[in-house]
């Protein structure tokens, strides 16, 4: 379910992914986007419902998930990306997705899936990704590492929540409330808008990994530094992303 107000998304076609979601206003970083809701169904289950609607299943606890109405709009048409400008955040139980940085008008949202690591159990592989970003892994599995680092952050949200009971085939209720925005994270991946100008920083210096991540999580594009040389075009698992390519229109 959105929660952001339609004036600022809309659902389209794209090239080879189906439906995607993008983005009719700029929308900034924090920016709740929805809740993960649909029926819930038993985990036993969600096989079958993959193998007949798609890869829509979402995890709720380790009985149950949840699966959207595949044909109403919602968040569930948010495209996986190596290079997402969404994120997820469990609140209170439910999956939230909130803007990572600047999101700009016309720019199409992504999220990574956060599928677990690739194992023996999904042979044939059909969690392929088609971003065609500049990272790329051309998978929706998330490497060991990081996934770890993940699964720790994540457990830590959830260790004072009591999920309520549930029933099945029921559909997962909108809570209460939600909050305002989601705050930045290290854990948070952050990538500069591939098709945006990039953002002129005139440091002589290179600055904290903070600062880096405040000027890219507010401006959403690459951030280039003319005195040093170089551009930054994301930080993901506290290492920075750097291109030493000369940029000729930098834009402030």
């Amino acid at each position: 379910m959105f929660l952001l107000s339609p004036d600022y998304w809309e659902i389209k076609k794209t090239k080879n992914k189906g439906k995607g979601v993008f983005a009719k206003k700029n929308i900034i970083a924090g920016t709740i986007i929805g809740d993960y809701l649909g029926k819930i169904i038993r985990k036993d289950d969600e096989e079958k419902y993959e193998d007949k609607y798609g890869f829509y299943a979402m995890y709720y606890h380790e009985r149950a998930t949840i699966f959207p109405e595949v044909k109403q709009p919602g968040i569930h048409l948010i495209n996986h990306s190596c290079m997402p400008n969404c994120y997820m955040y469990t609140y209170q139980g439910h999956t939230l997705y909130f803007a990572l940085r600047r999101i700009f008008a016309g720019e199409e949202l992504t999220v990574s899936y956060l599928v677990s690591p690739l194992d023996d159990d999904c042979s044939p592989c059909t969690h392929l990704c088609e971003c065609g970003t500049a990272l790329c892994i051309n998978s929706m599995h998330t490497p060991t590492h990081y996934y770890d680092k993940w699964t720790e952050f994540d457990n830590k949200l959830m260790e004072d929540v009591k999920l309520p009971r549930v029933t099945f085939g029921k559909e997962l209720a909108q809570l209460p409330s939600y909050p305002a925005e989601i705050s930045d994270n290290p854990i948070f991946p952050l990538f500069g808008a591939a098709d945006q100008p990039v953002f002129s920083m005139d440091d002589t210096k290179f600055p904290s990994q903070h600062i880096l991540r405040k000027s890219m999580r507010e401006h959403g594009q690459n951030l280039y530094f003319a005195n040093l040389g170089i551009t930054i075009i994301g930080i993901f698992d506290n290492n920075i992303l750097c291109n030493n390519a000369k940029q000729e229109t930098p834009t402030t």
